[in-house]
């Protein structure tokens, strides 16, 4: 009896097995739909997750794409600007010398371009950009192009210079007044500031304002025919042997960024 029950117990477990594979089979799509309907919503909020990851990631190289693209623009755009300068320049300096040529006095003076790049005007001193490198030496004359006398190089450093004005109060040239009718000679003397003053003439000899001062041959520092200003104030006395007159100069730094050297 204990054999045959448990031939039964085998036998139940045997069908019970069968039944379960079966009901697997016939029902497989049923439980596959359950499983799948169960985890659709989880496998498409980690999927929407993963996109809007994947979606912020690739944003995220997007901004630095284009980050990088306009540091790139930015540089060209900073050598483009460079060179506009330089042509700028250039342009300037070329108009600058053919303005020379027409007036004619490059033929007669060797001359070399340069630019102020610095104004000390309480000293009546300015710095231009070339020095000894460029074959700059001391007292060389400066002049603007309408061949208006400036100063003179005064100390010289390898890649600049200063130039003393000729209002410095250390200047002084021998000058005369320009006119047919007049040969009028005396001497220009430096009064700081920007102002100049011709001294020493004789009195007796008839200054009348407005009369144009110019450079003379006597000094040897500046070359003769040099512009220098216009008769502004007499200064006369009955008991003085010379006269003097104030003249406003020519020169006026403030408005004036490329000069002349004499070489």
């Amino acid at each position: 009896m204990k054999l045959s029950s448990k031939k039964n117990k085998v036998l139940i477990i045997v069908v019970v097995v069968v039944l379960i594979i079966f009901l697997l089979n016939f029902f497989q799509k049923d439980v596959r739909s359950f499983f799948y309907s169960v985890s659709a919503p989880i496998q498409k909020v980690l999927w929407r997750a993963g996109e809007r990851t994947s979606d912020f990631l690739g944003g995220i190289m997007r901004v630095k794409i284009l980050k990088q693209e306009l540091d790139e623009l930015k540089l060209e755009n900073q050598e483009l600007i460079a060179q506009v300068v330089v042509l700028k320049d250039l342009k300037k300096e070329n108009k600058t010398l053919r303005q020379a040529l027409e007036i004619g006095f490059q033929k007669e003076f060797k001359l070399a371009l340069v630019q102020i790049i610095s104004k000390d005007i309480s000293q009546d001193f300015i710095l231009i950009d070339k020095g000894s490198e460029d074959g700059i030496s001391k007292n060389m004359p400066v002049i603007t192009q309408q061949r208006v006398l400036v100063g003179k190089i005064s100390e010289i450093y390898k890649n600049f210079s200063k130039v003393m004005l000729i209002s410095n109060k250390e200047n002084s040239f021998d000058a005369k007044i320009q006119n047919e009718e007049k040969d009028i000679s005396g001497v220009v003397k430096g009064q700081g500031n920007f102002r100049i003053l011709f001294d020493l003439i004789p009195r007796e000899e008839n200054l009348s304002q407005e009369d144009i001062v110019i450079t003379s041959a006597l000094g040897g520092i500046f070359p003769k025919g040099l512009l220098v200003g216009r008769i502004k104030e007499i200064k006369k006395s009955d008991v003085e042997p010379f006269q003097q007159a104030e003249i406003e100069p020519f020169f006026d730094v403030s408005q004036t960024e490329t000069l002349f050297i004499i070489l």
